[in-house]
């Protein structure tokens, strides 16, 4: 990883990170309120809960308002779009103009659908923009070192939210599986312990305690 400084691995770790957290929660919060259309509740409370977040909404449409749009709250959806974005500007240069413009089109996205009557379309336009930073990126990007760090972020990333929200666990073995591919391609300092514990749950199939298999996906990499 000699092309890679360790500022520069941390960036795009952590960009990998938060563009499947923007994705993924946006996801999930949109079909819970889909849900609503059915006559559902949407229990805001048990979500913060599991997210291992603070719960000061004081309603359903409290909850939707702050948690997707609050700049100041620093577990929302927009803030975690901020630093995405934030992390995408200072690895202009390594991720490519292209790539970033599509952060940048996330978040203008995201600061419509404040703003809209019926912020459906802008949120979806928010997805659509962060798959096409990850097209774009995987296009435009040409050192594999680079695009293997983000891309390992990502899958931490996404076994964290599969494993809190308890979303879409018929993948969860597949997805632990394309988190060890992309690991032993980045080098990045892993802990033996954590490696130890996914390795069983990837490689066996053994049935994992989801907060043991949880924390030692969060503690993978020495970053």
């Amino acid at each position: 990883m000699d092309t890679v400084t360790l500022s520069k691995q941390n960036r795009l770790y952590w960009l990998g990170r938060y563009s499947e957290r923007a994705y993924t929660t946006l996801q999930y919060i949109l079909g819970a309120f889909d849900s609503v259309l059915d006559g559902a509740q949407v229990d805001y409370s048990g979500f913060c809960l599991k997210m291992g977040i603070p719960c000061p909404y004081t309603d359903t449409e409290d909850f939707w308002q702050h948690y997707l749009f609050d700049i100041s709250d620093p577990n929302s959806i927009r803030s975690c779009i901020d630093n995405m974005l934030g992390n995408g500007m200072v690895l202009r240069e390594t991720i490519t103009t292209p790539s970033l413009s599509y952060l940048q089109m996330a978040q203008d996205a995201i600061a419509m659908a404040e703003t809209s009557a019926s912020p459906h379309v802008e949120l979806q336009w928010v997805l659509d923009d962060i798959m096409a930073f990850r097209g774009c990126f995987d296009d435009a990007v040409d050192e594999e070192d680079v695009r293997n760090i983000l891309k390992a972020g990502g899958f931490v990333e996404r076994l964290s939210l599969m494993l809190r929200l308890d979303w879409r666990m018929e993948r969860l073995q597949r997805e632990l599986l394309k988190l060890m591919n992309r690991l032993y391609k980045t080098n990045l300092p892993t802990s033996k312990d954590s490696l130890e514990v996914i390795q069983r749950a990837a490689l066996a199939g053994e049935e994992t305690d989801h907060q043991l298999l949880l924390r030692s996906v969060e503690s993978l990499f020495l970053l």
